[in-house]
C-alpha cells in the first residue's frame, strides 16, 4: 500500500525550526507552507491567486495580496509535478507521480475529476486557451488530450522516444509542444494527434517548453544548460540564448513577448531578450534549485518555485521580492513584553505564524492551529492525512518529544516522515522556543 498522503501541516512544529534559521527581522512573506520541493506554480488569469504543486503530495491555493493559503488540497497519492488554472479561475488541473490529474473545484475546495490513464509519473500538464482540453506528459513515453468535461481520454500521442517531461499549448489552442528525456521537442496537431515536426538539437533531456506570443516561435530548456529559440515553421533552431550554470528546470515567456524567463540548478533566474537575443538582467533566485517560473497576465510580477520548499513573488519593475509582514496580515502573537527568554522564542517561532494559527477553534490555513499542541497524540488532527511515520504513531506532543524532534532532527525521530529535516543545536533556543510555544498555545492556561 502506497504511504499516505502527508498533511502537510502535520509537521506540527517543524516549521518552528526553519523560522531559527531565517527568521531575523520582519518576516518575509513567501508563499511558505509546504513539507516539500515546490515542483510547480501557476498565476490566475486575473493575478489574484496562486497555486503550488510539491513533493509533499499537496497542492495549495493561495490569495496573492495577503500571501496565506486558502486551501490545502492533499488528495493525490505521491508528489505533485504540476498545477494549471482553468480561465474561469474556478477550477484547476493538477499532476502527479501516482500517474493520475485531478480536476479541483477551488471554491468548494473539492476533487471533481480524477483522470486515469497514464502507466507513470505526470510530471507535465498544460490547459488549453479555451479550457476544454488538458495534455498531460508521462514517463510512459505517452502524451494524452484530455476532455475536461467527461475527463475521459481524447487522444494518445506517441511519438517520444524516452520520458516526456513538458507539453505546452500554442497561443490558439491548436498545435501542442512537447519536450522529453531523448532531447527532442516534437510540435503536434491537436484536433488530429499528428505528429507535424520533430526538432532535435539539445543532445540532453529537454526539461520545459513554451510558445511566444506570436505561436510561430518556441523556447526550450534542457539539461545542457541551455535556452534555446526555435523557428517552428522552418523547423530549424534561431539561437542558443544562453546558458546557465547546471541543468536549466523551468522557463516562461513574457507576456508581451519579448523576454524569457529560465531558471535551474543554478538558483539564478535569468532573462533573455528576444529582440537582441542576449541575456537582459536576472534575479538572486532561491536558496535551492528553482523548478518551476510563471508571469502574471499583466507582466509585472513573476513567481518561482524551487526546492527550498518556497514559491516567491518578484515585482519586476524593481527587481523586489514582494514580501508581507505579519503585522500587515493582521497576526496577533503573543508579545514578550520585555520578557529576554519569550522574545528569543517568538523569533524562533515567527514564520510558523505564517502557516499556523494559535487560537483554538482557528480556520485552516496552510497548516492547522496550533493550539492544544501539548498533550495532542501524533497523526490526530481532524481531516488531515498523514504519512504512515504518524499516522498511528505512538507520540504525544509534550516537552519531550517535541524536543527530541528538534534536537534529533524528523528524518531519525520520526523515519520515514516528509517533515523538511531541521535541527534546533543550540539548547537554549530550544528552550525559548518551547517557553514561547507553551505560552502561546494554551498549553500554560490548561495546566492551571
Amino acid at each position: 500500500m502506497p504511504p499516505r498522503r502527508q498533511a502537510l501541516l502535520s509537521r506540527v512544529l517543524v516549521l518552528a525550526a526553519l523560522a531559527f534559521a531565517v527568521a531575523q527581522g520582519p518576516a518575509r512573506a513567501e508563499l511558505l507552507g509546504h513539507g516539500g520541493f515546490v515542483k510547480d506554480v501557476a498565476v490566475s488569469a486575473d493575478g489574484r491567486h496562486a497555486l503550488t504543486a510539491s513533493f509533499d503530495y499537496t497542492v495549495i491555493y493561495w490569495d496573492l495580496e495577503s500571501q496565506t493559503a486558502l486551501a490545502v488540497l492533499d488528495e493525490h497519492e505521491a508528489a505533485v509535478n504540476a498545477v494549471a488554472f482553468l480561465p474561469d479561475g474556478r477550477r484547476a488541473l493538477s499532476a502527479s507521480d501516482d500517474g493520475t490529474l485531478r480536476l479541483w473545484d477551488l471554491e468548494e475546495q473539492r476533487r471533481l475529476l480524477v483522470l486515469r490513464g497514464h502507466e507513470g509519473r505526470v510530471p507535465a500538464l498544460a490547459v488549453s486557451p479555451d479550457g476544454q482540453i488538458a495534455a498531460s506528459g508521462a514517463w510512459d513515453r505517452t502524451i494524452r488530450l484530455w476532455d475536461l468535461e467527461s475527463g475521459e481520454t481524447l487522444l494518445r500521442l506517441e511519438g517520444h522516444e524516452n520520458n516526456v517531461n513538458a507539453v505546452a499549448f500554442s497561443p490558439d489552442g491548436a498545435r501542442l509542444l512537447s519536450g522529453g528525456y531523448d532531447g527532442q521537442l516534437l510540435l503536434w496537431e491537436v484536433a488530429s494527434g499528428r505528429l507535424l515536426h520533430r526538432l532535435a538539437g539539445h543532445g540532453f533531456p529537454v526539461n520545459a517548453v513554451a510558445f511566444t506570443q506570436d505561436g510561430a516561435r518556441a523556447v526550450s530548456a534542457s539539461v545542457d544548460e541551455t535556452v534555446r529559440l526555435w523557428d517552428l515553421e522552418a523547423e530549424a533552431e534561431l539561437a542558443l540564448l544562453g546558458r546557465h550554470e547546471g541543468a536549466v528546470l523551468a522557463l516562461d515567456v513574457a507576456p508581451d513577448g519579448r523576454t524569457v524567463a529560465s531558471a535551474g540548478i543554478d538558483r539564478e533566474i535569468r532573462f533573455w531578450d528576444l529582440q537582441a537575443l542576449e541575456e537582459a538582467g536576472q534575479l538572486p533566485g532561491h536558496l535551492a534549485p528553482v523548478w518551476s517560473l510563471e508571469f502574471s497576465r499583466d507582466g509585472s510580477r513573476l513567481l518561482s518555485a524551487g526546492s527550498d520548499e518556497v514559491a516567491r513573488v518578484w515585482d519586476l519593475a524593481s527587481g523586489e521580492e514582494i514580501g508581507v509582514s505579519l503585522e500587515a496580515r493582521g497576526e496577533t502573537l503573543l508579545d514578550p513584553a520585555g520578557d529576554p527568554e519569550l522574545e528569543r522564542g517568538a523569533k524562533v517561532f515567527r514564520t510558523c505564524a505564517i502557516c499556523h494559527s494559535v487560537t483554538p477553534g482557528s480556520a485552516r490555513r496552510a497548516g492547522p492551529t496550533l493550539y492544544g499542541v501539548f498533550g495532542r497524540p501524533a497523526g490526530t488532527v481532524e481531516d488531515y492525512n498523514y504519512s504512515a511515520a504518524l499516522d498511528g504513531a505512538d507520540i504525544v506532543w509534550n516537552g519531550e518529544t517535541i524536543g527530541e524532534l528538534f534536537t534529533q532532527g524528523p528524518d531519525v525521530y520520526t523515519p520515514g516522515t516528509k517533515m523538511p529535516i531541521q535541527r534546533i543545536g543550540d539548547p537554549e533556543d530550544l528552550a525559548a522556543l518551547m517557553v514561547y510555544l507553551r505560552r502561546v498555545t494554551g498549553a500554560e492556561e490548561e495546566s492551571r
